[in-house]
């Protein structure tokens, strides 16, 4: 036999012996006579109820009512106000924060304004993405505001009630835009409402009187003999449901009119119906079970009977009980043990117990969880340490690979025809970008941006030969274009991975200001000039590491003095916010705009601020280099020429 079913039987054999022992006492004594005034105070009391739930219904309707009138007037005025900031220029973010403002400083908890589609896009509650729906099996609540954008009706006053999403009673309110079709809509948590009608309506009374009157319980139904409010005493008897003859009864009562009261057992049952003055309830009925005086002196004897006798069960339960412990606590206290030890971090207990049953079986799953424990530690501590020094070799690795790209700026203090400032931010420990510039010459600088394909460390391993294979191969001189054909032949050689790199490079005079370029299938480079920004010619060549036999042409072009160059990787312009909108070579090309006369360091790092702001804190899905170089020129003498930058 299982403890669950020894368990079952013995509280049920000491329920039946209470219920039993009672039910003998008590059942010769069950019915008294009662006095004609207990009936009066009944058919007093029901009368009181009816009345209290007219008017608290009355009261509650009217100030539900003047509150959606109010709700009506805010959400008009949040309409205009909307429709006025819009045509004013106002973005959606400040108008999101006076929302917000709003709603803290008012009794309003909600505001939502959508566009023509439903979408809420201007809202206090920025962390819910919220679009009205028009079918009431989606949205069984709030598709009735969708009337509002089709211009079906001027205002929506929804009564309250809990809301979809959760329990919360709340009153919403819309009315239709002003500018265009939308929904406005304001929301208040209506918990005030449940609160007053607690406090004023029928259901305050109800308790009121069963807590503090005589009265053991009261029933009031609905015309449809549906029970609306019910309240009794915990210490009293239960009252048992109404049965189909009960409510019959009932409704037989109340079509005619009439009062009736009868004994059953120790309580009078005064029945009434609700008239003209119950509002809402006309129709209805109250049931109300009141105690009878005559009935104390019986009860008390019959109570200290009832005692005598719970109290031989109580000690006949004892012993049993005690009886029992013996056999089902032992094992219990063992597990619980077993347990506490287990969660101070000893992972070596185990227990035998070999009772068969749940306890055995449980005891059985312990000794097997602290076992597989026991193996899920020493694996996590492998684990664990094993990651450690991958983490500590990609540190490493992230060090070595940042010391093989320029860091010390200015790089050239004692040139003065030029600045130039570059970064590089990757996405994982190491990545694939990379920048470089050096001089071939006492008055040419060669300078290279390029992305490998892929992230981590393939890409990181792969950068780093791209890169020194290409400060080898400018170093043998040429054009640009000659440089990248040789770089091309290099890298396709026994490149077995197939990965491939994306790569511009110029060579800059920094006499004349002429620029030599090539292009292997990189972002075009930016000119910032006095006119404004635009993107270099498109010299459609190859990425680098694929096809060996490539040619790459040479374009030239001449920087006048503070006309600058921007080269960058496509982490910039495809740089993702948790929208997955990405930042785009439009955004870019604005943002040069508006601070090419800044230095190169200044710009870059504006740049780099631009693109984390856009993000919003989503995760970096590239890396992202930059390259700046600002031409000064050089006067006749050699020194700097002070022109400012575009």
């Amino acid at each position: 036999m299982t403890i669950r079913t020894q368990t079952l039987l013995m509280v049920t054999l000491l329920l039946a012996a209470a219920v039993l022992a009672t039910a003998g006492v008590l059942g010769w004594n069950s019915r008294q006579a009662l006095l004609a005034d207990t009936e009066a105070e009944g058919l007093v009391i029901v009368r009181l109820l009816a009345r209290s739930a007219a008017f608290g219904a009355r009261v509650m309707s009217d100030v539900e009512t003047a509150i959606g009138e109010q709700m009506v007037i805010e959400a008009t005025m949040a309409a205009h106000l909307v429709a006025l900031g819009e045509a004013a220029g106002v973005s959606p973010q400040e108008i999101n924060r006076r929302l917000k403002q709003i709603a803290d400083d008012t009794v309003l908890d909600e505001i939502w304004i959508t566009d023509e589609k439903g979408h809420a896009y201007l809202t206090n509650i920025s962390e819910i993405d919220f679009t009205f729906n028009p079918d009431p099996k989606k949205q069984p609540q709030a598709h009735v505001f969708w009337p509002l954008i089709t211009g079906k009706t001027k205002s929506v006053v929804q009564d309250a009630r809990q809301r979809e999403v959760d329990t919360q009673v709340f009153k919403y309110v819309g009315v239709t835009g002003i500018d265009k079709p939308r929904i406005v809509q304001v929301g208040y948590n209506a918990a005030f409402l449940q609160q007053l009608r607690q406090r004023m309506g029928l259901t305050r009374l109800v308790n009121q009187l069963v807590s503090e009157g005589s009265v053991i319980a009261i029933r009031v139904l609905d015309k449809n003999m549906i029970t609306v409010e019910y309240s009794e005493r915990m210490q009293d008897i239960k009252l048992p449901e109404l049965t189909e003859n009960d409510l019959a009864n009932l409704r037989k009562l109340a079509s005619e009119g009439r009062t009736e009261s009868h004994l059953e057992g120790s309580l009078l049952k005064v029945a009434a119906p609700i008239g003209e003055e119950g509002g809402e309830l006309k129709g209805g009925a109250i049931l109300v079970p009141l105690p009878t005086d005559r009935m104390q002196a019986a009860i008390r004897s019959e109570a200290r009977l009832a005692t005598a006798v719970s109290g031989l069960v109580l000690l006949f339960g004892s012993v049993m009980a005690i009886l029992g412990a013996r056999t089902i606590s032992r094992p219990i206290a063992d597990l619980t043990e077993m347990t506490r030890r287990i969660a101070g971090g000893d992972f070596h207990q185990r227990i035998d117990i070999p009772a068969k049953n749940e306890i055995g079986t449980l005891a059985a799953s312990f000794n097997e969880m602290t076992r597989r424990l026991n193996d899920s530690i020493e694996h996590l501590k492998e684990t664990t340490a094993a990651k450690e020094r991958i983490e500590s070799e990609l540190q490493i690795a992230h060090e070595i690979q940042m010391s093989m790209v320029p860091k010390l700026f200015p790089p050239f203090p004692d040139r003065n025809e030029f600045d130039i400032f570059a970064t590089l931010a990757p996405a994982k420990e190491v990545g694939g970008d990379f920048y470089d510039f050096f001089f071939i010459d006492d008055d040419h600088l060669c300078f290279v941006v390029g992305d490998v394909s892929g992230k981590g460390v393939p890409a990181s391993l792969f950068m780093a030969v791209t890169k020194t294979l290409f400060k080898a191969t400018a170093g043998n001189g040429g054009t640009p274009g000659e440089i990248l054909v040789r770089l091309n032949t290099e890298i396709c050689r026994d490149n077995e991975s197939c990965m491939f790199v994306t790569l511009f490079c110029a060579i800059l005079n920094i006499r004349t200001g002429q620029v030599d370029y090539s292009n292997g299938g990189h972002n075009l480079p930016y000119y910032l000039h006095q006119r404004g920004v635009s993107p270099l010619e498109n010299l459609g060549g190859r990425v680098l590491g694929l096809v060996e036999q490539t040619l790459y042409a040479s374009e030239r072009m001449v920087l006048a003095p503070g006309e600058a160059l921007l080269l960058y990787t496509d982490g910039v312009t495809e740089a993702m916010n948790r929208s997955e909108t990405l930042y785009s070579d439009q955004r870019l090309e604005q943002f040069l705009g508006t601070n090419r006369g800044s230095a190169p360091r200044q710009i870059i790092g504006d740049l780099i601020d631009d693109v984390k702001q856009f993000a919003g804190g989503a995760p970096q899905s590239d890396d992202i280099t930059v390259l700046a170089l600002l031409y000064f020129g050089t006067t006749k003498s050699g020194e700097k020429n002070e022109d400012q930058a575009p």
